[in-house]
């Protein structure tokens, strides 16, 4: 008996590896071929041995390139996307978790009841409203209407729901306002959930390519996904060296913030598991 288990452990672990390398091949080619010169990386058969390992990828990236600043206009946009929606969204779920007024669970609905409408449905509306407002080829449609959505405010109210209402009492007995309230008391509580938040906000902003594509015209303007998407093909040349190197400078920033951060976002997971 306990030799069978040990053969179909040992299957187990050997089928979860395989597939486990398989999923990482693709992504250790890319690193590879990010240090190889352009007709190395060409070569047939492939090699996953650099045999001329080269810097020059990531120097004519950064020179010749856009990609810097769209790296920059991404970050920028990605950070005020993540504080707007950090703030606005746990401010939201508190007035859904704590106050009482009339029409509150049916308004919750409706706001939950947009995750259902796909983007592709409100693109061309959106557009036409930011080209009469002026908003085109800016920022702004990138920032301004994603501030409040649905599945932030769901996120925070599920947490926020969780605050005994004593602390809140106790808080407001001792004198702090609403305001007050909110940013002494929960804001602490919720700090798991803020990071989680952050965090699924960044990643969202930092990936987006449709969005960007559609309002943005100046080059200047980029973000780093279709600075990226310009790269790969200039002139009916290829150019999978600067790809394969501005695939690496694009993942670094979402690695540095999980690896600084994934105790919190981990265990704002977990707890919000635990909530639901």
């Amino acid at each position: 008996m306990q030799r069978q288990f040990l053969v179909s452990r040992t299957l187990i672990h050997l089928i979860v590896g395989a597939g486990a390398a398989l999923m990482l091949l693709p992504l250790y080619w890319m690193v590879v071929s990010a240090f190889k010169p352009l007709p190395e990386i060409l070569t047939v058969p492939v090699t996953f041995i650099p045999y001329n390992p080269t810097l020059e990828n990531f120097r004519g990236l950064l020179t010749e390139t856009l990609f810097a600043r769209g790296m920059l206009n991404s970050i920028i946009i990605a950070m005020a996307n993540v504080v707007l929606q950090v703030f606005f969204c746990s401010l939201a779920g508190f007035a859904f978790a704590k106050y009482r007024f009339w029409g509150r669970d049916v308004l919750f609905m409706l706001v939950l009841g947009t995750v259902m409408i796909p983007q592709y449905v409100t693109l061309i509306p959106n557009f036409l409203l930011m080209g009469r407002i002026g908003w085109l080829d800016t920022w702004l449609p990138l920032i301004v209407p994603g501030i409040a959505n649905a599945f932030g405010i769901f996120w925070m109210r599920q947490y926020i729901a969780t605050v005994p209402d004593e602390l809140l009492d106790a808080a407001r007995i001792d004198g702090a306002g609403e305001f007050g309230t909110y940013w002494r008391i929960v804001i602490p509580v919720i700090k798991p959930a803020l990071v989680t938040l952050a965090l699924f906000v960044f990643s969202v902003s930092w990936n987006e390519f449709l969005l960007p594509l559609v309002y943005l015209r100046s080059k200047e303007l980029y973000t780093v996904q279709l600075v990226m998407a310009n790269i790969f093909r200039v002139q009916y040349k290829v150019n999978y060296h600067w790809a394969m190197a501005s695939a690496i400078l694009a993942t670094l920033p979402m690695a540095v913030l999980f690896a600084t951060l994934q105790k919190q976002f981990i265990s704002g997971l977990t707890l919000g598991g635990l909530k639901g």
